[in-house]
């Protein structure tokens, strides 16, 4: 088999946070004081993410060593009933501003800061395929990315969402929902779409509120490698898939070579190599136990998996995640 290469070594990495809210929707920080804390904490870019508004602070934000990504994250919800906030289920979708090409060619024209998105009601019941296919479809008419966000949190079921075209990446880590009540990971999700022939990444964020009843922030992030810090290269790159995620470690490197999946990575106790599509596959690597010894692990291919992906665990359970590499065998 061919050699593959999880980056594309282009460039360096930049940290940033896809998912964020500030006191234009929900959350308790104004828009300065929320990128005041990311800044500490050496982030390089930021998405506030509010519901059902558009926000871009570009101009406010901007500086050589920091960028905002604008976007929204748009809302379809099934109410129990008319008269009652009772939700059982909805969908969460970012739109994150594309590329300039993207804008471009943007057939309904791109959003403008502060606008307002009705959410997409439903009382009682709902087509949640159909609702999902149908913020897609108007996000990416405005010249948007697309991203699907906690799936666990939102109470739907896969195939109220798996089918829907137009999405880069779904949320597989959502540091908020982990400790609201355990309902932030969408790793399981994640492997049903590759296993189903789906190519599509994940990304891990923090979808901080910052309302003091739990830690919400700077617990999830996704490192991008770009040739530089701008709008256009980091959302190029994310689209392409050429970053990973964290929650605690850092990924260095990793690809497939010789016919073994191999990583190099900060310490960490456990790296998990997740493959697909026969039963048995794929394979863990553990270190020391209790103890973080592990910065390289290899693993070795059967020969017909369709994909790879690999997980880094460090001994507090704290991960990050490459995306899939989609294997070709001869």
């Amino acid at each position: 088999m061919r050699e593959y290469h999880g980056f594309t070594g282009c460039g360096s990495f930049y940290k940033g946070n896809l998912h964020s809210h500030t006191t234009i929707s929900d959350g308790m920080l104004t828009p300065e004081q929320n990128v005041a804390q990311y800044k500490e904490h050496g982030y390089h870019f930021l998405c506030m993410s509010e519901h059902d508004i558009f926000t871009d602070h570009r101009a406010q934000f901007n500086t050589e060593d920091f960028i905002i990504l604008p976007g929204v994250e748009a809302t379809a919800v099934l109410y129990r009933a008319i008269g009652t906030n009772e939700r059982y289920k909805l969908h969460h979708m970012h739109g994150i501003l594309g590329t300039s090409e993207m804008q471009k060619n943007a057939p309904e024209g791109t959003f403008g800061h502060l606008q307002y998105l009705p959410p997409i009601k439903f009382f009682g019941q709902w087509e949640g395929a159909k609702a999902a296919q149908q913020l897609s479809d108007m996000l990416r008419a405005h010249g948007c990315l697309v991203t699907y966000n906690h799936p666990v949190w939102s109470r739907v079921l896969d195939e109220e969402f798996m089918d829907t075209t137009g999405v880069s990446a779904l949320e597989v880590f959502n540091y908020n929902s982990t400790n609201e009540a355990a309902v932030g990971s969408g790793l399981v999700q994640w492997d049903r779409m590759l296993r189903a022939g789906k190519r599509i990444n994940g990304f891990a964020s923090d979808d901080n509120h910052n309302e003091g009843l739990f830690d919400d922030a700077c617990g999830g992030w996704i490192c991008v490698q770009a040739e530089s810090l701008t709008h256009d290269a980091i959302v190029e790159n994310f689209m392409k898939g050429n970053y990973y995620s964290s929650a605690g470690p850092e990924i260095y490197d990793w690809g497939v070579k010789d016919g073994k999946v191999w990583i190099d990575c900060s310490k960490v106790e456990r790296v998990n190599f997740v493959a697909g599509n026969i039963v048995n596959d794929g394979g863990t690597v553990i270190g020391e136990l209790r103890k973080d010894t592990l910065t390289h692990a290899e693993h070795t291919l059967k020969g017909h998996e369709s994909y790879v992906r690999v997980e880094v665990v460090d001994r507090f359970g704290r991960a990050a995640w490459t995306n899939p590499i989609y294997l070709e065998w001869d």
